[in-house]
């Protein structure tokens, strides 16, 4: 003890006025009066309950990798335009949030992300694969019907696959189009807002590691000054992230192929489609709006690498040359629990030429594989009202049905995230949301 003593004393001054057992008391007093302001809250001004519930949106991810491009000058438009949008939102959709927000839950992991069914679908690309080596799962000779564009509707609320002619839906310029022909349609300010999105380069993996971490810590210490020191800096460091709009590649075109597949939100190019009004075209009701992609690019995967399902209802239309689409539909998997498991049924190979178009219903399990380089493709994904187009005729595996029955709290949130994002760009043309690592939801 007297060694100690006299060691501590030689080396600090404190030891020999307080004794060392009290300046260890002092020490970890200053330590954790740190770590309280650490993690102490941010000051910001939430005015009221619709401020309060817009700060949780901004975080809400869609899917496993969504993350938040959480810039201030984001973060700050979008606590303009999200009061709006709460106020927007039909009375039961704020009932469910004002209660989340009276008890304390709006900010909570299963609220602004539902991982049970996306869990309970991750195996299903495995048991596709497996099924297929093992012969149960065979390609149905069979195509999907060719139905007129106001059949779709009831395909997807009975949960059918079925192909269309895209020429009655789209423009006719769209088809045989290319990325010179786009980019002579919009002024050259707007050129360089066509960010690309490619799978495998172009900046998206780089953003992705930046922001997503930060995306997913804001449930854990989020509204901290910890949180806020973490954002800034990896908002910082995504700055490095070499996200080129479409002249850069125009530049040529070799460039495009080390992305794989990749896309241009369309309301970036909306000279294009000519902001397009696909749900009244259809017939379609119960739509709060779109997600829509233009696709291009080449995987250099075979197509079983890329499958996965889609949450929303939606329509895929080739412009330019032919694509194969694999199709498994979702009861065929439903009851399944593990990806060692296989299944006995049909699964569908559409083969794809410009001016055909596919409709495929929520959480269908596909692949697209891309056949040509200057292949262009477009998707319109149709995200509902709160509380539409269930489906409740339908068979099991609708998303927003299944979530309904046992999280209607992350749709009502869903709904707030999703109206706020589409204002964000209407008055302010700033993108914050993102859906996995290569495609922006505007």
């Amino acid at each position: 003890m007297g060694v100690a003593r006299c060691c501590c004393c030689l080396c600090c001054p404190c030891c020999f006025l307080l004794g060392w057992r009290r300046v260890l008391a002092l020490l970890g007093a200053v330590l954790a009066l740190g770590l309280a302001l650490l993690l102490g809250p941010v000051p910001l001004d939430l005015a009221d309950e619709a401020a309060d519930l817009c700060e949780a949106a901004a975080w809400f991810m869609d899917t496993r990798e969504s993350y938040t491009y959480s810039t201030e000058e984001n973060l700050n438009a979008w606590a303009q335009v999200c009061p709006e949008a709460f106020r927007a939102l039909p009375p039961a959709a704020q009932q469910v949030l004002r209660s989340l927000r009276a008890e304390g839950k709006h900010r909570r992991e299963e609220v602004l992300r539902d991982k049970g069914l996306e869990e309970k679908n991750a195996h299903w690309p495995a048991i596709f694969r497996l099924s297929v080596e093992n012969g149960t799962l065979a390609e149905d000779a069979s195509l999907p019907h060719m139905v007129p564009l106001k059949e779709i509707p009831q395909a997807f609320a009975a949960g059918k696959v079925v192909r269309f002619n895209a020429s009655e839906l789209l423009p006719p310029h769209m088809f045989n189009s290319s990325l010179a022909e786009i980019r002579k349609m919009h002024t050259e300010e707007n050129m360089q807002e066509t960010l690309v999105y490619g799978s495998l380069g172009g900046g998206s993996f780089c953003r992705i590691l930046a922001l997503w971490p930060v995306t997913k810590a804001y449930r854990a210490f989020g509204r901290t000054q910890l949180f806020e020191a973490f954002r800034r800096l990896m908002v910082a460091v995504q700055r490095i992230c070499p996200l080129k709009p479409i002249p850069f590649y125009l530049e040529d075109l070799q460039r495009l192929k080390p992305l794989g597949p990749s896309n241009i939100n369309m309301k970036r190019l909306a000279n294009f489609d000519g902001r397009l009004q696909v749900p009244e075209k259809l017939g379609l009701t119960g739509v709060e709006g779109m997600l829509s992609m233009l696709w291009l690019g080449v995987s250099p995967f075979p197509p079983t690498f890329s499958l996965h399902t889609d949450v929303q209802d939606n329509v895929l239309m080739e412009l330019v040359s032919e694509t194969n689409v694999y199709i498994l539909p979702r009861d065929l998997c439903w009851d399944s629990r593990s990806p060692n498991e296989t299944v006995t049924g049909k699964y569908l190979k559409v083969h794809l030429v410009p001016g055909e178009g596919l409709a495929i219903p929520s959480n269908f399990l596909h692949t697209v594989e891309h056949l040509h380089q200057d292949r262009l493709g477009v998707n319109y994904f149709f995200e509902p009202k709160f509380g539409e187009m269930q489906w409740p005729n339908g068979p099991k595996g609708n998303w927003y049905a299944e979530i309904a029955k046992s999280n209607k709290e992350h749709l009502a949130m869903r709904a707030l995230w999703f109206k706020s994002v589409g204002l964000l760009w209407e008055k302010h043309r700033k993108g914050i949301a993102m859906h996995g690592w290569k495609m922006e939801v505007l």
